[in-house]
């Protein structure tokens, strides 16, 4: 994992702030395979963490309001 705790609060910060702009282009390819490298690095709480906001503003995010996948 990373040195210490704040490099991980930055890091995870940073790395949301990244994914949530994919989506909020509507280029969700890259805001999934993003979060898989995200996820990787995590452990098993902060995995659960990520996991647990974006389960939560999936609607926020207007996920929901596009038919059509990003190429």
């Amino acid at each position: 994992m990373l040195k210490t705790s704040e490099d991980t609060e930055k890091y995870i910060s940073g790395s949301k702030v990244n994914i949530d702009n994919y989506i909020r282009k509507n280029e969700y390819r890259k805001a999934f395979g993003l979060l898989i490298l995200f996820l990787e690095r995590l452990d098993g709480e902060e995995k659960t963490q990520v996991i647990d906001y974006y389960s939560k503003n999936m609607q926020q995010f207007g996920v929901f309001n596009n038919t059509f996948p990003s190429k």
